[in-house]
């Protein structure tokens, strides 16, 4: 994941960015809870501007989120020090997970698509896995193939106020399974305007693999969900995207 937030963290938030994992997180875990789980250490992977990290924490979990933007670490923490939660921040990836243990809980909301390959997939189940406690949850989301490839053509002007405008395009590449979304954006400079533009890639994963290499990894799938938290197969659904629920399988050791 390179940092194309560099630019992306000055409109994150302003473009709704981090809406989709700040209204989902209290389902997820009303979904996990209402089926046995429960915990308090929570780990946020690409928390961003930590729209989910203020929601863990006001509600009296051990979160640390996660994202390897230092551009976006500073708006979460500017953000999030003003709320006077409790909170942790560190800045990585994968490596950032080896000095976590006894995790309860890891989310990976809007996240998973910029990871190049499967073999970085697998990397990341893998490390997850070695965090997480017996029996505890990953949750992730997935943008299914088919829906990265209806945003093809779409955009416009996607905002337009006193002091931001901000136009979008998106183009999706058969032959690579990735959408690329291109922002032009005019923000208001003294008495003046800057023009910034940057772009922004993700890539699309079968929903098969994916729950198979998870599955190699060592976890047991909980469930497939729309976002409307119905449950999908991944045989013959057609949605945009997919949340999914695993549970960190115990070994004969544990």
């Amino acid at each position: 994941m390179s940092d194309d937030y560099a630019v992306l963290a000055s409109i994150y938030d302003p473009l709704g960015m981090g809406t989709f994992a700040e209204t989902i997180t209290p389902h997820l875990v009303d979904y996990a809870q209402a089926r046995d789980w429960t915990g308090r250490r929570a780990v946020d992977l690409g928390c961003g501007t930590g729209a989910s990290v203020r929601w863990f924490a006001n509600h009296g979990y051990n979160i640390t989120g996660i994202d390897l933007s230092p551009a976006m670490l500073k708006v979460a923490q500017n953000s999030l020090s003003r709320s006077g939660i409790s909170f942790q921040l560190l800045e990585g990836g994968i490596r950032a997970l080896s000095d976590l243990h006894d995790i309860e809980l890891v989310t990976a909301l809007d996240v998973l698509n910029e990871l190049s390959n499967l073999r970085d997939l697998d990397t990341l189940f893998g490390s997850v896995a070695k965090i997480l406690s017996a029996d505890k949850l990953f949750i992730f989301d997935l943008h299914t193939i088919e829906g990265l490839a209806q945003r093809d053509n779409a955009g416009g002007m996607i905002l337009d106020n006193e002091d931001l405008t901000v136009f979008l395009t998106n183009r999706f590449d058969y032959d690579r399974q990735a959408s690329t979304a291109s922002y032009t954006f005019f923000a208001r400079n003294g008495n003046g305007w800057q023009r910034q533009h940057t772009t922004h890639t993700v890539r699309g994963f079968p929903i098969q693999v994916a729950t198979a290499l998870l599955q190699r990894a060592g976890f047991g799938i909980m469930a497939l969900l729309n976002t409307r938290l119905e449950v999908v197969d991944p045989a013959v659904m057609r949605e945009p995207r997919v949340i999914v629920l695993a549970r960190r399988v115990r070994s004969e050791t544990e």
